[in-house]
């Protein structure tokens, strides 16, 4: 919620008028037909959206606009005159002519437009310091916005590599990381972009009686989110789950999945993340609604609001769409729309035995090369095989590995078995201080007749 005064809000209650300026190289210009729409609701969820605010507006065709940036401003008459609210600074990305009435249509966007760019990344990765946080930050001084939220779940999370690939734009390393951190990315009337967590319990903008509007609608509530999921979409077997029990017994499953993150693209990856994610999207819900209304130019998409039904019954929820007409303010919608549940088969967390048996693709789209490793460990050997194909060539190299452990003590002779039929390349014995005055090259120790493979003479 923009921060207005208190004449501002009672003007609104009465009033349904609205006066709508631009601030273009410090000049004012009237501006007529204003439609604002601001959305967080994208394929059925508003978790990982990074969605800007569209501006359409009427301008006489004498101001250039073209790949223009301006400063949006709606006002209301208030007892002390004409008080006005800065809704940020944007952009024109499209102008449409009208050589009759000499009118312009300007079609504008937010600072988000500003992350329509390639994500060109110069951090240091292998030094395995860099952060989501830092992340974050890179791709906002590279898009030329400010980055306002710098605490945010996963915020410490290690990015040891690129995992965007050529052509990706800012925009979708934005909303990986909102949907790695259970946040909503947006850019706010101060043109700096916050990473939001919605929550249920926060502090009430608005209270809307529905007995005071002729369209509303309330509907379902949803259920709160009570699972969580991580995993690739085209992988078998690499889900990671978390759930709330006791919440899944009374309310059913309702899952938040998020598939083929570039930043969980390995189990360990995924389990590292997972916590945060729950923690902070655990027990989401609200009151899905529509309503006409007064438009209300100082609220805001994420604010928490409570709707009032005929009978007195208070419900919590969120304004999610907002879409607003100016000068007749009595044409502005608001919703939020149900929360669509993707629902997938629960997996439980690996247990340790799990956890040492792995297949995993590693991915460096930056280097552009694709890493197979299998490993399976168990309590006396770990075997590894590894496959590593360059984008430029067919060719691949395998690398396989076996590793025999056995712990002796108080012994003086060393049986191998089980070992593979095949070439012994290296046989490392690990002792105490003195094992090595007894190995070979040494006249106590060399090879003879009674060291053979062990196998059956023919």
């Amino acid at each position: 919620m923009i921060n207005v005064t208190d004449t501002i809000e009672e003007a609104y209650s009465k009033s349904t008028t609205q006066y709508d300026k631009i601030v273009l190289n410090n000049e004012e210009y009237v501006i007529n037909n204003v439609e604002l729409d601001d959305d967080c609701y994208e394929e059925g969820n508003v978790f990982g959206t990074a969605i800007a605010k569209a501006l359409n507006f009427e301008i006489d065709n004498s101001i250039d606009l073209e790949k223009k940036e301006f400063e949006y401003l709606t006002g209301i008459k208030t007892s002390a005159g004409i008080e006005w609210i800065s809704l940020g600074t944007f952009i024109t990305q499209d102008l449409e002519p009208n050589d009759t009435n000499k009118i312009n249509t300007v079609n504008a966007l937010d600072y988000m437009l500003k992350t329509n760019i390639e994500y060109k990344s110069e951090l240091n990765y292998s030094s395995k310091t860099v952060t989501l946080l830092h992340v974050a930050q890179e791709a906002c001084t590279k898009a030329g916005i400010t980055l306002a939220t710098i605490d945010f779940p996963n915020k410490n999370f290690i990015v040891d590599s690129n995992q965007f690939e050529q052509g990706t734009l800012i925009r979708q390393v934005i909303q990986a990381i909102a949907q790695i951190s259970g946040t909503v990315a947006k850019i706010r009337s101060d043109n700096k972009l916050y990473f939001i967590t919605p929550k249920t319990t926060g502090t009430v903008k608005k209270v809307f009686n529905l007995s005071d509007y002729s369209e509303a609608e309330i509907k379902r509530a949803t259920h709160p989110i009570n699972s969580v999921t991580l995993g690739m979409s085209d992988i078998e077997g690499e889900n990671i789950s978390l759930k709330d029990e006791e919440s899944i017994e009374e309310n059913g499953e309702n899952s938040l999945v998020i598939n083929d993150n570039p930043f969980a693209y390995t189990q360990e990856k995924r389990q590292q993340l997972i916590t945060a994610i729950f923690n902070a999207v655990r027990g989401f819900e609200y009151k899905a609604y529509t309503m006409k209304i007064q438009g209300l130019p100082y609220l805001e998409t994420l604010d928490n609001i409570q709707l009032k039904d005929f009978d007195g019954n208070t419900y919590n929820s969120f304004l999610f769409r907002y879409y607003n007409k100016s000068p007749n303010g009595l044409e502005t919608e608001i919703s939020a729309p149900s929360i669509i549940n993707a629902t997938v088969k629960y997996q439980n967390i690996p247990s340790a035995l799990e956890i040492a048996k792995k297949t995993e693709l590693r991915v460096d789209k930056q280097e552009q090369t694709i890493t197979g490793i299998i490993v399976n460990q168990s309590q006396y050997e770990e075997k590894l095989t590894q496959v590593e194909q360059d984008i430029d060539s067919i060719t691949q190299t395998v690398e396989n590995k076996v590793d025999f452990m056995r712990k002796s003590e108080g012994v003086t002779q060393i049986h191998i078995t089980e070992a593979q039929q095949s070439d012994l390349l290296k046989l490392e014995i690990k002792g105490n201080k003195t094992y090595d005055n007894y190995l070979y090259p040494n006249e106590d120790l060399y090879p003879s007749d009674e060291i053979y493979p062990n196998m059956e003479v023919m």
